[in-house]
């Protein structure tokens, strides 16, 4: 059975020292569940340390202010840290890397001061830190299917079970990978999918700012944003483009794990990434927003941000079957698997048109989220 906390006041709670451990860098172009989460602990008064690691040339391309990040009136501290050179072949490599990431995690956990030290995990990768890392409490964000991912470290099952066996509370990013984990876990996860940020993905939804290379491309514009990765399907896209020449594709977010974008139809565009607070901009020059995943061990066990956020937007959605979309959202989203089904369901959006915010029943604001999860770590603490 699926599980979420009771809200309780983070003003009893103290301030805490939270320490998260995870795989995707603090960045503005990628705004995703761990910054959203840490974010809004650090707004409900604790203090919180971010850490994160990327490529050696990433970070050395980084200005100083995007190696590390500090906000939410000094409660918050992210930093970005190097992979030492072919850390992914090398055991010393690999080493030199963790122990770099354990000094500078360990700092804040030793001099904080009055409230709990805890540390949370959202990468099985950092499974070997945690004995290393002075804490009060464990918790295991489980967000992705790792073992899923086509170059993924073959030992990241064990180092997921490590951390499911440890971890004194567990949370998922959807009901699918609940499912997944609940059979692994030690003790009962609890299911927390997709936030949401309502109010700034909801001024999509009226008149404003739509950005000069997005308002030249012709009408109907078809977009998607986020990470442009290996599980977008790129033949539906193909199909899409052909099907449909008078109508733009448009691509919003960083290529992840690729070089370039496998299509070279006229009609496809990839503007490529940008920042979280101009989103709303792009969003409304959409007519209709897309999720066009493969279906694959990868995203049937996935909750898509992006859902909740085009929604809020008023935007028609058409996604593929992925089963938390289904799940969550069979009343607001149009749902094909077929690709000429899939340009049917585009066509009967556009026919639909845009409308005001939505914000289904079922969705909830980051900051619900972040409440519940201190009121669970809360409870934890107190049993102790």
């Amino acid at each position: 059975m699926m599980q979420t906390g009771t809200a309780i006041g983070s003003e009893r709670a103290g301030p805490w020292c939270i320490v998260q451990l995870s795989h995707l860098v603090w960045e503005r172009k990628l705004f995703q569940r761990p910054q959203q989460l840490g974010t809004w602990f650090a707004r409900l008064g604790h203090h919180v340390h971010y850490f994160a690691l990327c490529g050696l040339r990433r970070y050395l391309n980084m200005g100083l202010t995007e190696r590390t990040i500090s906000g939410e009136d000094g409660r918050l501290e992210a930093l970005n840290l190097p992979f030492f050179p072919l850390a992914d072949k090398f055991a010393t490599s690999r080493s030199l890397t963790m122990a770099l990431l354990r000094a500078k995690a360990r700092a804040p956990l030793r001099v904080t001061k009055g409230g709990p030290r805890v540390l949370w995990v959202q990468n099985p990768a950092y499974a070997g830190e945690i004995e290393r890392l002075p804490h009060d409490l464990l918790v295991y964000d489980v967000m992705d299917p790792f073992a899923a991912f086509r170059k993924t470290d073959p030992s990241v099952l064990e180092k997921e079970a490590h951390l499911l066996r440890s971890a004194d509370l567990v949370f998922t990013g959807g009901r699918s990978l609940h499912q997944q984990v609940l059979e692994r876990s030690r003790t009962e996860p609890h299911c927390f999918p997709s936030g949401i940020d309502f109010p700034h993905f909801a001024k999509a939804a009226g008149e404003g700012r739509v950005p000069k290379e997005l308002k030249e491309l012709p009408k109907p514009v078809l977009g998607y944003f986020g990470a442009v990765d290996e599980r977008i399907d790129w033949e539906l896209i193909a199909h899409v483009c052909r099907e449909r020449r008078h109508w733009s594709i448009v691509f919003i977010g960083p290529l992840v794990l690729m070089d370039k974008i496998p299509i070279k139809e006229p009609n496809f565009h990839w503007l490529g990434p940008k920042p979280y607070e101009v989103l709303p901009d792009y969003l409304r020059g959409f007519d209709v927003c897309l999720i066009p995943w493969l279906v694959n061990d990868l995203t049937r066990y996935m909750s898509p941000t992006k859902t909740p956020e085009y929604l809020a937007a008023g935007r028609p959605v058409v996604s593929t079957p992925i089963p938390d979309v289904e799940g969550d959202y069979p009343e607001e989203v149009r749902i094909a698997s077929a690709p000429p089904d899939f340009v049917k369901c585009c066509t009967d959006a556009l026919m639909e048109g845009t409308g005001p915010p939505r914000k289904p029943p079922q969705s909830r604001t980051w900051e619900e989220t972040a409440r519940d999860m201190i009121g669970l770590m809360e409870g934890k603490l107190s049993g102790r």
